[in-house]
């Protein structure tokens, strides 16, 4: 893997605000994957109640997936523009909020490439996450092989990414889309 290191965290911040500013009316997530990320969660999750979408920007996938699953999600994002969006709040993802422990049925996110540090990163968002039946989705595509730039802070392989949530989690399944996006969904470990 490849990380980018910044100079403080402060240069992590603005670098992540700039880029919100520059694409805020993108949507990088498609219709398609939206609808197969609710299809997994209703498969492997019952009795859902709350989840999270990390990295939102716009909040447009907060809002098709509570169209789709009928269940309070929420989004954040680092920008201050977050506000700006209907259950959208302003929020570092490698934080974590108390009511959020153990509390969570799912997080999504396509923006795990952002993260300063990936490990530590995941390893919040599955404290989060319920022991027994709540799952995480993380995107994965062909161009986090080698960028690295400011506001994108690591980058890996298939295989580097797979091993990184494999060093302490469970994959469930991956959806594949021409081996150029991967949806990784995830779960914590059985113990023996």
């Amino acid at each position: 893997m490849k990380f980018y290191k910044h100079k403080s965290y402060n240069e992590y911040v603005s670098a992540q605000i700039k880029k919100n500013l520059e694409k805020i009316d993108n949507i990088w997530v498609t219709e398609k994957e939206i609808q197969k990320i609710a299809e997994l969660i209703n498969e492997n999750v019952k009795d859902k109640k709350f989840g999270i979408c990390h990295g939102v920007r716009n909040g447009w996938e907060v809002k098709r997936l509570r169209q789709l699953l009928k269940i309070e999600v929420i989004g954040t994002d680092i920008s201050p523009t977050a506000s700006r969006f209907e259950n959208c709040i302003q929020w570092d993802f490698h934080n974590i909020k108390n009511e959020w422990l153990n509390n969570v049925d799912f997080i999504y996110s396509n923006s795990f490439d952002h993260s300063y540090d990936p490990y530590f990163c995941l390893d919040n968002w599955m404290k989060c996450i319920k022991k027994h039946q709540g799952i995480c989705l993380l995107h994965w595509m062909k161009t986090n092989e080698k960028r690295i730039v400011l506001e994108d802070f690591f980058a890996g392989s298939y295989i580097e990414y797979k091993k990184l949530i494999e060093k302490k989690y469970d994959i469930l399944n991956e959806v594949n889309n021409n081996d150029t996006r991967i949806i990784f969904v995830i779960k914590h470990r059985k113990k023996n």
